[in-house]
């Protein structure tokens, strides 16, 4: 696992072994920052919710984002998020917490943070809903009005068109994986 573009290009990054963190494909990592390569060069404050390894919002900082959130209710996570942090020298542009999603949301919420971007990775073995996640993000409007929601989930996960306010603009299959692009339905 490494950094794949921007400042940091190359940089390989620590993640826990077994099964406790199935860190995002650096194929799929990727794909995802080429997806949405304009809207990361206006981004301000990227979001990585389930930050497991922190892979995603490391590479959006190597890409230019000023700042970057980390959540993990593990703390062996959030070990290897400061880790990977260290490693890359962005200790400076992160703030990291342990707590879960909703928890990280109304942290968000209650220091008056908007955000571009959210990347969703939680465990898929976990059960997680994203929907109830998508409409906590809502209800606490923490996301910018052309802000992004991207979720990545497993093939069987079929997410809705519309979420609260949110809609369903691009869904992208890597293999077995899918990613949900979300945005404010009345933005545009």
């Amino acid at each position: 696992m490494r950094v794949i573009a921007g400042e940091k290009r190359g940089t390989k990054l620590v993640s826990i072994g077994g099964d406790s963190i199935r860190p995002t494909t650096d194929k799929v990592k990727g794909a995802v920052f080429s997806s949405v390569q304009i809207e990361l060069r206006e981004a301000q404050v990227f979001i990585d919710l389930f930050g497991g390894s922190g892979a995603m919002g490391i590479e959006a900082l190597s890409r230019g984002v000023p700042q970057a959130y980390f959540f993990d209710i593990s703390r062996d996570s959030i070990g290897i998020i400061k880790k990977n942090l260290k490693l890359t020298g962005f200790e400076g542009k992160a703030i990291v917490k342990n707590c879960s999603a909703e928890e990280g949301i109304g942290f968000l919420c209650k220091n008056s943070v908007k955000c571009d971007m959210i990347y969703m990775d939680p465990p898929y073995k976990d059960g997680i809903s994203m929907i109830s996640i998508v409409e906590k993000i809502c209800e606490k409007k923490i996301l910018n009005s052309d802000g992004i929601i991207m979720m990545e989930h497993e093939k069987s996960v079929i997410m809705p068109i519309t979420i609260k306010s949110f809609a369903k603009y691009k869904e992208k299959k890597y293999g077995t994986t899918f990613v949900s692009f979300y945005s404010w339905e009345n933005f545009g």
